[in-house]
């Protein structure tokens, strides 16, 4: 089985509900690699920008808010 190469940290909001056929063992495999190159030449071409975009999210997500004006209320 294939590691993903990037794990998310939160799950997506929105779930959805395929209904797949029954298959056999061999059309099941031969989907699953399929979709396993899919998604590894996906990655290839991808991958350095799918990083450098959650590498700005983590980024934004972590920097320190601005200071607040010492004359401004608290609320």
């Amino acid at each position: 089985m294939r590691k993903p190469s990037l794990t998310r940290t939160k799950p997506d909001p929105v779930t959805v509900m395929l209904h797949l056929p029954v298959l056999d063992d061999t059309a099941a495999v031969m989907i699953y690699n399929f979709l396993c190159d899919l998604v590894d030449r996906f990655d290839s071409h991808y991958g350095h920008q799918i990083c450098h975009f959650y590498a700005q999210q983590q980024r934004a997500n972590s920097s320190t808010p601005p200071a607040s004006n010492s004359d401004d209320p608290p609320f």
